[in-house]
């Protein structure tokens, strides 16, 4: 069957980038043939509603550091890379693609957020309205940071919820997503797995070609710069003799900053003595590959962050305050247990997508 994939892979994002990739990788091993369908931007809602001046605002937010010319250039060495050399190569197409699909599947990541502020505002698409095809379902869709409550608030509570049960089947990723599907349609969707931790990615990694040990970052822009978190990431690299890598960001505290491709990404987490991240897919790496990392959970991304954490019994690696970094790195995993959720979550994965694909 043709199979069309509607997620976040038009986003500049290792993760968003590594899930896309995933998904695809699975569908295609089921014998399906996937494309990707590109987001039709839809109604800027009002809390939401992007300015004229957005981009200009949030570059002055992510320039916000010690070296903004630095950060900047790092910024646009991503983006360029992207847009030249890993879109491309994901299979990300310039037109939005209305293809007919015997199926589209919807997700993984944010794709049911709508309390942020996107380009693409709130887009129906992503509810499954308009695509061509006469089944849509979605597999680990995450609604982020919009609860039903925030539905409400902004009105659209009732149209989700008319756009949700024309869906063949669902499937989210974190347990606030969940309630919000079943709030608002009175039945209890699947659970699976980010397709980073679903598909293997074995024949894929690449591992990089550096000598010394090093503790990874792995953060967004405007991230991770509060004094107090700097000063314990430093302050245990030097005790462990650690070099400090960061990932597409420049911090004028760490040893090297690298602009490598999504496989080697997946390398350097593989290969780091540690890692400190902030984000969802930091965490997902660093779990996949068994390593020793401490988690700082932000507002942002409690919701997603702190189901990933218990789903896999690892609660003890979130950094509740900077003093508490060197104790949580130092902490004792059990990746035996970890390993068999993965294990099992892989096969319920390629359980339900086969199920739903035939």
């Amino acid at each position: 069957m043709k199979i069309g994939i509607l997620s976040m892979q038009q986003i500049t994002n290792y993760g968003s980038f590594l899930q896309a990739y995933g998904l695809k990788s699975i569908i295609e091993g089921l014998g399906h043939t996937v494309e990707f369908i590109n987001i039709k931007p839809g109604e800027q809602l009002p809390q939401y509603r992007i300015s004229r001046f957005h981009k200009i605002k949030l570059m002055l937010k992510r320039l916000r550091v010690n070296h903004p010319i630095k950060q900047f250039q790092c910024t646009l060495k991503l983006h360029k890379r992207f847009d030249s050399e890993f879109k491309p190569e994901l299979g990300v197409r310039p037109d939005r693609n209305n293809s007919c699909f015997d199926a589209v599947v919807i997700g993984s990541d944010e794709v049911f957020n709508v309390a942020q502020t996107t380009w693409f505002g709130f887009s129906t698409q992503l509810f499954g309205e308009g695509l061509n095809t006469s089944r849509v379902l979605s597999y680990a869709g995450c609604f982020g940071a919009t609860t039903v409550t925030k539905l409400r608030e902004l009105g659209i509570a009732n149209r989700v919820a008319d756009l949700l049960n024309n869906f063949s089947a669902i499937s989210v990723r974190d347990k606030n997503s969940s309630d919000v599907v079943s709030a608002l349609i009175g039945k209890q969707p699947e659970m699976n797995v980010d397709p980073v931790i679903a598909y293997g990615f074995d024949m894929e990694v690449r591992v990089p070609d550096i000598k010394d040990n090093y503790l990874l970052v792995y953060t967004y822009p405007g991230r991770m710069n509060n004094p107090d978190e700097i000063k314990a990431i430093r302050e245990y690299a030097n005790v462990k003799g650690l070099k400090i890598v960061a990932i597409a960001n420049y911090f004028d505290w760490v040893d090297e900053v690298v602009t490598p491709h999504p496989f080697e990404v997946l390398g350097y987490f593989k290969k780091a003595k540690c890692i400190v991240t902030d984000t969802f897919h930091g965490a997902v790496m660093s779990l996949k590959f068994n390593k020793q990392f401490g988690v700082i959970v932000r507002d942002m991304n409690s919701n997603k962050l702190t189901y990933l954490l218990q789903q896999f019994k690892l609660d003890s690696q979130i950094v509740k305050s900077p003093e508490e970094l060197g104790k949580v790195l130092n902490s004792e995993i059990d990746y035996n247990t970890v390993n068999n959720i993965i294990k099992n979550e892989q096969v319920k994965s390629v359980d339900y997508l086969k199920k739903q694909l035939g």
